[in-house]
């Protein structure tokens, strides 16, 4: 039917988007490997976070604490810090433990507030022992929600600086591959076989999980598979080329091409450009829809006698 005809080429098309996005993820992960972003804007955060701007201070005694060093690698600092080492280091930080007196205590901690540097960091610390209720156990899991919070945003932070890199990737990724929306979806349209592959490969690819790096390069692997499987027209032709080399020979019709295909490539760097979390989410509810199916119809009452 040509509703569930439309069905399949908007899965068809999700699909293709996820595949892009996951390269445009690895890459740019790859990136901001090679950049220290996440590290950079970790160690940004941390230094907000203990009201150390310059990083001389009590942020810098952080990242030497040997917990938090044992989580360096080859002299680069973390880019992920366990909540608990965070609390277990600053508050060692606050009341350096002593092997011959033996663990430290609420008070002890308490007591040393104010030799900290800045008096917001001392206000805050105070809060959170304040709530703790002479409980170190609770004290600690105050001092563990505190960076959880405050790394949500460093969270969006990150999101906010990656965001110029993952729209170039994904425009040199979309280009390279030449994966045009309307000619992509002409194609799904036209070719059965190729919208009846795509989506199959689709439900395979939603039942598997996708939560880290290494998930979404496997994912990356075998949607090429299935794409090369299927033949699937990604990447630049001769035919393609020609409406560029011969623009100036045939202006009028060559200009309408062009401008087709530049639509059609944006509007892909634009989908791209949502990551692949977000696809992949999009792509499950489809799925979902499509497995639904059309709701029955009621059953027509008799006619009464």
């Amino acid at each position: 039917m040509f509703g569930s005809e439309i069905l399949d080429v908007a899965i068809g098309m999700i699909f293709v988007y996820l595949f892009l996005s996951i390269i445009t993820s690895v890459i740019t992960e790859w990136i901001s490997k090679r950049l220290e972003m996440r590290a950079k804007n970790l160690e940004e955060g941390i230094r907000s976070l203990l009201d150390d701007p310059e990083g001389t201070g009590i942020a810098l005694a952080f990242y030497n604490h040997p917990l938090i060093k044992g989580l360096s690698q080859g002299g680069r600092k973390p880019s992920y810090i366990p909540s608990r080492f965070f609390a277990v280091a600053l508050m060692d930080i606050i009341a350096p433990s002593d092997p011959e007196k033996g663990p430290k205590t609420f008070d002890e901690v308490r007591g040393t507030i104010h030799t900290l540097p800045s008096s917001d960091l001392q206000k805050t610390i105070s809060s959170l022992l304040d709530d703790a209720e002479i409980s170190l156990k609770k004290a600690r899991e105050n001092f563990e929600k505190w960076f959880d919070e405050a790394m949500d945003r460093v969270s969006g932070w990150y999101k906010m600086k990656s965001k110029p890199i993952v729209f170039v990737t994904a425009l040199v990724v979309t280009v390279a591959l030449n994966a045009d929306t309307l000619s992509i979806t002409k194609t799904l349209f036209q070719d059965p076989t190729r919208r009846a592959g795509l989506v199959t490969a689709a439900q395979e690819i939603s039942k598997q999980p996708m939560s880290t790096s290494e998930d979404a390069q496997k994912r990356m692997k075998q949607i090429d598979e299935e794409m090369k499987k299927l033949e699937f027209p990604v990447g630049w032709t001769k035919s393609d080329l020609d409406i560029f080399t011969d623009f100036w020979q045939s202006f009028s019709k060559n200009f309408w091409q062009i401008l087709t295909k530049t639509i059609g490539l944006f509007l892909t760097i634009l989908a791209v450009s949502l990551g692949a979390p977000f696809w992949f989410d999009i792509l499950n509810k489809f799925i979902n829809i499509r497995a639904a199916g059309p709701k029955p119809e009621k059953a027509k009452k008799p006619p009464e006698e």
